[in-house]
């Protein structure tokens, strides 16, 4: 422990820094509102491709059919039987059976899952940090791009992350009062942030660790809290274990989510790819135009990050240690993570909240250093809500309902389409072929598929050897078949429909 950090009596382990005061709830119904005010907006906007990864198998549970995704073509394990975890496919098919099956339905869980992570942030911080850090941590929180971008999407990552943080506020309860039954509640809940995604794979190492040493300075038994969390999320995980065992295909969709694609890729090669997640972090290609692409304009944000750690090393040394436990496996983690996107480092969002509170914190008695971290925060929270409210306004003129009505207009019912998965909910009624999974030929002869999508922002833009293979292909089925539809579009692109000759 730094020579820097004040003395503690021995029989207190609740309090980091001194609390004078605790912020009033209504900053934090402020920092809700705030939220939603970026979030809701954009809900009937864009529909993007990996949305229908999720909805597509909640719209089969959700009609009686099982785990499995309509939207991929026969010819995967996945349209038989989805091995992925069920929780998000759960959450969405539960609002499709509420509400109806729909672009506003299949976001609500996730707007969900970022109010509460809004609150565990709040209920993280206000017990141990000074006010002015506790409300830093939570705007900051509520404004965070990635946070804010996940939680109006048909994804995990903000149900994800709100059982991290409820799992770790949990095992923050067994270090207050000794409680086994939060340790065990810990493990119980990460179990069920594990059915929504594997990338909390590194929080489950981090909270383990935490559980053992928070033992070692209780001076019980060294592995009490780390055995009661480990039985809760083994008990979590024996559904899922029972579901895979009890599904004709669950071992042969298993074996092909978990094992087959995973190591298909060298574990070199996805270091090596890791670069495009934090380009993305650094806001790499967000501005287009004359030399405007690479600029990093989230450049700041990391920066000041990296400073609250330096003032946490200085000031407070425990906390900066904390951070890392916290911080490192689950940085490591993904590195082996095949999925190379940003959203994923939404789940890192509360807790560098809690780096960045923190350090305000504990510079209280540094005037003027706490006076610029404040100041600082200030204008972050601030140019995070303005790119929300910047891509909010740049997606107003994506209208999925529009663009999907004008291509079933044109698609007699009953037709098998190929497309991309994107439109797979505009076609949810029909038979509907993604070229994600399935070759164009299979497609036709395989399948029997007579339509055709072309022409999508991913096929333009996508500038791997995949999308030229597929883009060579499709001009060769172009030649046999009769163009029957023509719908440019800012957003989806310039989209062509075709009907294939027989």
């Amino acid at each position: 422990m730094s020579s820097h950090e004040s003395s503690a009596s021995s029989g207190s382990q609740r309090k980091y820094f001194t609390v004078s005061s605790k912020p009033k709830l209504r900053w934090l119904f402020l920092a809700v509102m705030v939220f939603l005010l970026q979030v809701l907006p954009y809900l009937s906007y864009r529909w993007v491709t990996d949305e229908s990864w999720y909805a597509a198998p909640a719209y089969s549970l959700a009609h009686g059919e099982g785990l499995k995704d309509p939207a991929i073509g026969p010819n995967d394990i996945e349209n038989h039987f989805d091995a992925r975890p069920p929780g998000t496919a759960i959450v969405i098919a539960t609002a499709f059976r509420i509400f109806g099956a729909g672009q506003v339905a299949a976001r609500l869980g996730s707007v969900f899952a970022g109010i509460v992570v809004i609150f565990l942030t709040y209920r993280l911080s206000k017990d141990i940090l000074s006010v002015q850090g506790t409300l830093v941590a939570t705007f900051l929180v509520a404004t965070d791009n990635l946070l804010v971008l996940t939680s109006r999407t048909a994804r995990p990552e903000a149900l994800t992350t709100m059982c991290i943080f409820a799992g770790l506020l949990a095992m923050r309860q067994y270090w207050y009062c000794s409680s086994r039954r939060f340790a065990f509640l810990s493990g119980l809940t990460m179990a069920v942030g594990t059915m929504f995604h594997i990338t909390l794979l590194g929080y489950i190492l981090s909270i383990g660790l935490l559980a053992i040493y928070i033992d070692h300075i209780k001076s019980v038994f060294l592995l009490r809290g780390a055995f009661l969390y480990l039985s809760g999320f083994l008990l979590g995980l024996v559904p899922f274990a029972f579901l895979i065992y009890k599904s004709p295909l669950g071992m042969e969709g298993f074996r092909a989510e978990y094992l087959n694609r995973a190591i298909q890729t060298p574990l070199l090669t996805k270091f090596m790819q890791e670069g495009h997640r934090y380009a993305d972090f650094l806001g790499v290609g967000m501005l287009h135009g004359h030399y405007l692409t690479g600029l990093p304009v989230r450049l700041p944000i990391p920066v000041f990050l990296l400073v609250a750690m330096a003032v946490l090393w200085k000031y407070r040394r425990s906390w900066f240690y904390l951070q890392l436990l916290l911080l490192i496996p689950s940085v490591l983690w993904l590195i082996y993570t095949v999925n190379k996107s940003s959203r994923y480092l939404a789940l890192l969002a509360p807790l560098l909240a809690l780096i960045v509170g923190a350090a305000i914190a504990c510079t209280e008695h540094k005037r003027l250093l706490h006076k610029v971290l404040l100041g600082t925060a200030v204008l972050v929270i601030v140019s995070q809500a303005a790119a929300n409210l910047f891509l909010l306004h740049a997606a107003r003129t994506a209208n999925y309902t529009r663009i999907g009505a004008e291509l079933r207009s044109v698609i007699p019912s009953g037709q098998t389409v190929y497309g991309t998965i994107t439109f797979w909910l505009a076609f949810r009624d029909y038979s509907f072929i993604s070229y994600e999974r399935t070759s164009p030929e299979a497609a036709v002869k395989q399948y029997h598929a007579g339509y055709f999508i072309t022409g999508d922002r991913m096929m333009i833009v996508g500038d791997d050897a995949y999308y030229a293979d597929l883009n060579l292909k499709l001009q060769s089925l172009e030649s046999q078949s009769v163009l029957v539809g023509d719908f440019p579009d800012e957003y989806y692109g310039h989209l062509r429909v075709y009907r294939l000759l027989k």
